[in-house]
């Protein structure tokens, strides 16, 4: 298989005396299976065969489950849980991730000064997980919104965010949350 992955951000200061922060963040990933042939076999492990007695060979395009791109989380979309934000293709009608072959992801976030080591942020994220890069298309991302506190303790900023899906569809037929918390360290990018 081949695999790309390319990500920018951007961190503008606002002016003022106690200036506002606006960052923004595009991540995509783009990868393609080149075929394999596979020889099916049985349960015991031996070839299956067809009606003339050939063995039954597979052509499989897949990229395998841990090159597969996944998104949703408190690092990407945050109105999604971890890894669960797809399509009807890319997760199952439990909402079980199954990855897809392209990747896009828009954040933006507003940061507010920190005042005795609190900030606030307000963020828009959009993206989806696409089964196969040319089904990759601008009108098919989902996005979320939401508000976040900021601390700055010892150990790096801690940060808790709450986010909102701003789309109805939900491709696993009721088991997406409205609502998301995420607790974590670090900025989400």
């Amino acid at each position: 298989f081949t695999k790309g992955f390319a990500q920018a951000f951007t961190y503008r200061r606002l002016p003022g005396v106690r200036p506002f922060v606006l960052a923004g963040g595009v991540r995509l990933g783009l990868a393609h299976g080149f075929a394999t042939r596979v020889p099916r076999v049985d349960a015991s492990g031996q070839p299956v065969l067809d009606a003339s007695g050939q063995p039954v060979v597979d052509v499989v395009t897949d990229l395998p489950a841990s090159e597969r791109f996944f998104a949703g989380g408190d690092t990407t979309v945050r109105g999604f849980a971890l890894d669960r934000l797809g399509s009807a293709s890319t997760l199952n009608a439990d909402g079980f991730p199954t990855g897809g072959n392209a990747m896009l992801v828009l954040n933006a976030e507003l940061r507010t000064p920190h005042v005795k080591g609190v900030g606030l942020v307000g963020f828009v994220d959009a993206g989806n997980v696409f089964r196969r890069a040319g089904d990759l298309a601008l009108g098919d991302l989902r996005a979320a919104a939401g508000i976040g506190v900021r601390y700055r303790s010892p150990v790096g900023p801690l940060r808790f965010d709450v986010g909102f899906k701003l789309d109805s569809a939900d491709p696993t037929r009721g088991s997406e949350r409205r609502v998301v918390y995420h607790l974590s360290i670090g900025q989400a990018f």
